[in-house]
């Protein structure tokens, strides 16, 4: 939630110019990073090698292998950083190649200064590994909260007691990025998962084999990603304002997928690894269906409330201050595009985990590698050749999320002959159904009784009502995973 106070904030503060896309663009970079790294591609990788090494007789082999990655992680991360610091302009040229000369610039600046950001997230993402390997999984999902709060207190400080620039949002991203790191230290301490440096044996037998896996499984995890830095880099060929409207509704459809597909994901990744190393295929094949059902029962209801309400919640939300009625209105155009494909990013997740569990690499980065080309082509088609805009870029980003999750799904059922593609479909199209009833009766509901459409009071009855109408049908027709909600 806090997330989305920073992002109001600058968006009342800054608008939607060229400013706010310098520095989107500058911030989608190391951003990156933390959504692969801090939100479960780096931690999620080791898991499987940290639970094996903590189920070990010999325990000293799991300090030994936090301090070999530790130095790993500490000496890459020193030299990326470095990296983005000096080749800051060359950096925003390869993602933002449509830029001015003003523009590119700035964003360049606003990188330079955030370069640090890359070695404060990933440290923290291997805080979360330790943590996760271990089923502490409320410390690292909490911590990000801290970095909110630093960021949000860095802009009003500066709003109330100097001056605001958009070079305040550079400082204030790193010292969120601190706090958070720091929130998270205690845990690791009172664990015993306490790292330090060994440049003598770092690199051995057992690193290797995990740095080759980890790097095809960055690959693989980020496609998601790397397809919105693709749409950046397409996006700033058009009008300006148009990367901040796909980066607004993009931080909207984060909202559910960081509740639900993160949290799943994460959650289910020692189990799916516990029951693989054990052979237990049978339970392995059930479980997946049955988070991928959870997921559907979840994830469904929220992208058909942004396509149905979608225009009301940008409203409420983002018109206001230097952010006018239209800029509000085209934001609502690109998560009306992004939420087609919310559902299929979020079964993306769980579907990778799965392969990772198993520590298969090759299928994955492969789908992920036609992926990033399908985006491609998507993003060219829809935004340019038939003059879409930044809308057909989002929907690139809809669609190519389908066909990653149709080849993944598809890959594992041809391991694994017990997944249910059929019920899965029409459990899909249920939940659907019930979402399309919720969400309509309860804003005709709420125009019938609220005398103002479209404010917050309405905004958030709607929310209540179709709620409420989702889970009595849900009880109503007996769906199990009502009650995984409350397990």
């Amino acid at each position: 939630m806090l997330g989305y106070i920073r992002d109001l904030l600058i968006a009342f503060f800054f608008g939607a110019n060229f400013e706010t896309d310098a520095f989107y663009v500058a911030f989608r970079i190391p951003n990156l990073f933390r959504r692969l790294l801090a939100e479960g591609t780096l931690s999620s990788t080791l898991v499987p090698f940290f639970t094996e090494a903590n189920k070990a007789s010999d325990k000293t082999l799991f300090k030994e292998l936090r301090n070999h990655i530790f130095t790993i992680v500490f000496v890459l991360l020193f030299f990326t950083t470095l990296v983005f610091y000096f080749f800051s302009e060359e950096i925003i040229l390869f993602f933002a190649f449509g830029f001015d000369s003003e523009s590119r610039t700035l964003s360049a600046d606003l990188l330079k200064r955030m370069a640090p950001f890359l070695f404060l997230i990933s440290l923290s993402a291997l805080n979360m590994g330790l943590l996760n390997s271990l089923k502490k999984f409320n410390p690292p999902a909490f911590s990000p909260v801290f970095m909110n709060i630093g960021i949000i207190a860095t802009i009003l400080s500066s709003y109330w007691f100097f001056s605001l620039d958009i070079y305040v949002l550079s400082y204030a991203v790193l010292f969120g990025a601190l706090l958070q790191y720091i929130f998270q230290v205690p845990f690791i301490l009172k664990n015993n998962l306490g790292y330090t440096f060994d440049f003598k044996k770092s690199i051995n037998s057992k690193t290797s084999l995990i740095l080759k896996v980890i790097f095809p499984q960055v690959f693989g995890l980020a496609i998601y990603n790397l397809n919105i830095l693709i749409n950046t880099q397409f996006a700033s060929f058009l009008d300006k304002g148009s990367i901040t409207y796909l980066y607004l509704a993009e931080r909207l459809i984060e909202f559910p997928l960081g509740i639900f597909a993160v949290s799943i994901a994460t959650i289910s990744l020692p189990d799916f690894a516990n029951l693989y190393m054990d052979k237990k295929f049978e339970k392995f094949t059930s479980l997946i269906n049955e988070k991928i059902k959870f997921l559907f029962y979840l994830t469904i209801p929220f992208a058909t409330f942004f396509v149905i309400t979608g225009e009301s919640i940008c409203n409420v939300l983002y018109a206001r201050g230097e952010f006018n009625n239209l800029d509000a209105y085209l934001t609502y155009q690109a998560l009306l595009a992004y939420s087609f494909g919310l559902v299929f990013v979020a079964g993306v997740r769980l579907l990778t985990q799965a392969f990772y569990a198993m520590k298969n690499t090759k299928t994955p980065v492969s789908f992920a590698a036609i992926n990033l080309l399908i985006n491609l082509i998507l993003c060219y088609v829809l935004g340019f050749y038939f003059n879409l805009g930044f809308f057909g870029l989002a929907l690139a980003s809809s669609i190519s999320s389908l066909f990653l999750f149709l080849f993944l799904f598809v890959g594992l059922r041809n391991i694994f002959k017990e997944l249910q593609t059929y019920n899965l479909i029409l459990f899909f199209l249920i939940i659907l159904f019930i979402s399309i009833i919720s969400i309509t009766f309860s804003s005709w509901l709420v125009s019938m009784i609220s005398p103002i459409s479209g404010n917050l009071i309405s905004l958030v009855l709607t929310i209540i009502f179709s709620a409420i109408v989702f889970l009595i049908i849900s009880k109503l027709l007996k769906i199990k995973e009502l009650k995984m909600i409350f397990n």
